[in-house]
């Protein structure tokens, strides 16, 4: 009996043992196989800074339209292609004797919600006009659905070159798929946006701030917001704006105009009219993801608020935004969540802080006092401004992925604020405070609105027209 009992116990301390080995086993080959891919990554990224790269398209203007793909009645279109450097956020990189991943291609699409393919390619074609097939390693919807039929989607392909210098990067990509048979017959190729200095491509990103804003659309016709809305980021630091328009007035546009020849913005047509019904809000999420990008990789800029016309990030105990960032940002957060609090449009004007001299009187920012007490949770029609170089998918309220190594931060309420100057209640019932932290900045940006609306209406003596 105790004999038996002893080979029991014999047979359970050899298998828990064998399982240990096994377990062990296991770990060191995880281990090992982690350790060769880091060490792969590091000589990749070594080697791809060593390369001279030359842009395939010197001349473009980087002025991108929404295409067709294929069979134009299936309404499949594509808008950018980005090429990004950041070897982390692929999968399979490669590295021999022949070939190395310099990078991937980043492209913004929009396609039916379910597509039916479980295959995307990307045809690169190069200044030559040879071109070759690349099997996309990610491709699918990117979020805020909300139960359209189409949705914008995300493309990402890497891209091998020849070890040699300069390598050979191609000038255009198109889409291919199997349910849109003609995308393969007939390519809609589009230009692939490079940096607009290759130089700075591994630089460290410049330390400034660039302001992605919502499309306009409805004949969008507020004129004294838009401009309120330039200069108060203005003055909060930020140096660049990216406009994108499906349809707006001739003095809105008048207004874009002059901010574009002083180089403060860039504006594009969003040519989004066949999906104005089935799809998310005009394609915002697929416009803000194009804006990110091309903060990051054509303009280096460090920094992308993602926010609407109505909307205005506020920090609380710093002097702006770029103070806020320059003394907060320790440099591994993907994005900055400021948390929603709202100022009505039907609450009455006080317009008691503006000048006599001011031909503009009634600007949002100055004249709405009275907020709503409850700040909304993170995430709740919160609104972000980004590193870029962390982003690899944006939403309109939130971060949905981010770069290896790079995590958000939600501001606390009594740090930051997301003001919201909304046209319409949620709940006009809601508790109202009052407010007068925007005013801080209220001497100056009465000053700023009456020059630029003297600027441009000149024949109206500086009257910016309200909506």
């Amino acid at each position: 009996m105790l004999a038996a009992q002893e080979n029991r116990f014999q047979y359970v301390y050899f298998t828990l043992s064998g399982l240990v080995a096994c377990t062990m086993l296991i770990l060191f080959y995880i281990s090992m196989r982690t350790t060769i891919n880091e060490r792969l990554r590091e000589d990749l990224k070594l080697l791809q800074r060593q390369l001279i790269y030359e842009k395939p398209n010197p001349h473009w203007s980087y002025n991108n339209s929404w295409r067709r793909i294929g069979n134009v009645t299936l309404r499949h279109e594509i808008y950018s292609a980005y090429f990004d450097v950041r070897t982390d956020i692929i999968s399979n990189v490669k590295l021999d004797e022949e070939q190395l991943t310099v990078g991937s291609l980043r492209i913004f699409a929009i396609l039916p919600e379910r597509l039916r393919d479980s295959r995307v390619s990307c045809i690169v074609r190069f200044a030559d006009f040879t071109s070759h097939e690349i099997l996309a390693e990610e491709a699918g919807a990117m979020h805020d659905v909300h139960n359209n039929s189409f949705a914008a989607w995300s493309i990402m392909c890497p891209l091998q070159v020849k070890k040699e210098s300069p390598p050979r990067l191609p000038q255009f990509v198109a889409l291919s798929y199997a349910s849109n048979r003609l995308s393969h017959i007939s390519p809609s190729y589009i230009q692939i946006s490079y940096p607009r200095n290759m130089s700075e491509m591994f630089h460290k990103s410049r330390a400034t701030i660039s302001v992605c804003v919502g499309p306009l659309q409805e004949n969008y016709s507020n004129v004294l917001r838009l401009v309120e809305f330039v200069e108060m980021y203005r003055l909060q630091g930020a140096v660049h704006f990216y406009f994108y328009y499906v349809e707006a007035s001739e003095e809105v546009r008048r207004v874009l105009d002059h901010y574009q020849r002083l180089g403060l913005a860039d504006v594009f047509e969003w040519n989004v009219q066949a999906h104005l019904q089935d799809v998310h809000y005009a394609g915002i999420v697929a416009q803000f993801n194009d804006c990110v990008y091309r903060a990051n990789v054509v303009d280096n800029h460090r920094y992308a608020a993602v926010v609407d016309l109505d909307e205005v990030l506020m920090p609380l105990k710093h002097n702006s935004l770029a103070d806020y960032l320059r003394q907060c940002d320790e440099g591994r957060t993907s994005g900055f969540v400021f948390r929603n609090v709202f100022f009505y449009r039907r609450d009455s004007n006080d317009t008691f802080n503006a000048p006599g001299h001011i031909m503009n009187r009634v600007l949002y920012t100055q004249s709405k006092v009275r907020r709503t007490l409850e700040v909304m949770p993170a995430y709740m029609r919160s609104k972000v401004v980004v590193n870029t170089r962390a982003i690899v998918e944006m939403g309109n309220h939130q971060v949905y992925r981010s770069a290896p190594g790079f995590v958000d931060h939600i501001v606390h309420q009594t740090v930051g604020l997301l003001f919201h100057y909304r046209d319409k209640c949620i709940n006009c019932k809601m508790v109202l405070i009052v407010d007068y932290t925007a005013r801080r900045f209220g001497s100056l940006l009465f000053d700023r609105v009456d020059g630029t609306c003297l600027e441009v209406f000149m024949e109206r003596r500086g009257i910016c027209a309200l909506a």
